[in-house]
Parts: C-alpha cells; sequence; structure tokens
C-alpha cells in the first residue's frame, strides 16, 4: 500500500521555509508599521528573528529528522507495508511529536507572532494527524484511510502556504529579510525547510 507522500516537496518547503544566514534586519525606513503598547518597532523585529531563526529552527530539525525517516520508507524507497509501518512507529511519529512538543512550547510576544504560532501549531498538527492516518491505513490495509491521511497532507501543504505568505507580509512590515528557502539558495549549501 504504497502512499502518495510528496516526501521531495516536503523536504524542501515546509515550515521556516527560510535560510537563518539570510534573516536580518533591514533598518532602511524610517516609517514604523502599528507595534502593540508593549514592544517597540525593535523590539518586535527582534522577536520576529527570533521566532523564525531559534524557535521555528528547532521545530524544523525535528521535522525534518520526521521527513528523512519517511523518506526511507516511501516514494522511490518503499519496499513493503511493514518496513514502512515500523519506520512509522519506531522513527517518524516520535520524532515528529518532538516538532508537535517544541512549537507547543514556543512562547511569542505581540499579536502577529501568536498568529504566526496558531499557524505554525494548526500545521504540525495536521501533519501529525497525517501520520497517525497512514499508521492506521497501514494497521487496517485501509485504502480509504490512506486516502485521508493523502487529504491530510493535502491540507498541510495549503496551511504551510498560507505560513510563508504571512511570515512574508510579516516580515516585510517590521523591515525583516524573509526569503523562503529555494529562492536564493546560492547563498548557502545549507538545508531548512
Amino acid at each position: 500500500m504504497n502512499t502518495l507522500l510528496l516526501v521531495s516537496l516536503l523536504v524542501s518547503s515546509i515550515l521556516t521555509g527560510s535560510n537563518p544566514n539570510q534573516m536580518q534586519v533591514n533598518m532602511t525606513s524610517s516609517e514604523e508599521p502599528n507595534t502593540s503598547v508593549d514592544a517597540t518597532f525593535e523590539e518586535q523585529q527582534e522577536a520576529i528573528l527570533q521566532f523564525i531563526n531559534v524557535d521555528v529552527a528547532r521545530v524544523s530539525s525535528y521535522e525534518m529528522e520526521a521527513f528523512d525517516s519517511l523518506a526511507r520508507v516511501s516514494g522511490e524507497n518503499y519496499t513493503d507495508d511493514e518496513t514502512m509501518y515500523l519506520e512509522l512507529v519506531e522513527n517518524t511519529i516520535p520524532a515528529y511529536e518532538k516538532a508537535l512538543a517544541e512549537a507547543k512550547n514556543i512562547e511569542v510576544q505581540g499579536k502577529e507572532l501568536e498568529a504566526m504560532k496558531k499557524r505554525l501549531l494548526e500545521a504540525t498538527g495536521t501533519f501529525y494527524e497525517a501520520l497517525l492516518l497512514q499508521k492506521q491505513a497501514l494497521e487496517q490495509q485501509s485504502k480509504e484511510l490512506m486516502n485521508q491521511s493523502n487529504q491530510k497532507l493535502d491540507e498541510y501543504f495549503q496551511l504551510v502556504d498560507a505560513y510563508h505568505l504571512e511570515l512574508e507580509l510579516l516580515s516585510k512590515e517590521y523591515e525583516v529579510k524573509y526569503e523562503r528557502n529555494g529562492e536564493n539558495t546560492e547563498e548557502s549549501d545549507e538545508s531548512f525547510m
């Protein structure tokens, strides 16, 4: 029961979507967007950088571990259901549970980053649901459950795209340079989601 997982897409464009080496503050404008009373413009810039370069990077490291695990047993690497199932329960799901826990533990300041954290939690939760459905599909040999898992994956990709769009807008508002991974890869050999 080979799955339709798009592992190469997962590995290339997930949550951070940016290269931390490219994340920086661009202080060229004297205009400041409306910020909360609690944080100055510069503090919010730093909070955005912290969120992307540190907090989401921790989540992404566990996600990459899970995606690498899944890639070993899906797509071209698929051999049989038993092998896939064992990889899911022994490596993929436990690694992704760590990603989900890291996402839940992120502390943010300001309404804008609260919204970003909410999107992050929604996306990671959706992918986790897809993994659990895939596990259940393999246990029950159910094509219907595998289709539901693939639908959750599609939903995950949509949520990730929305997350990146909002993060790009927020970064622009606070003059933080944000580039999705893959848009300017010649500047770094590092692979970030």
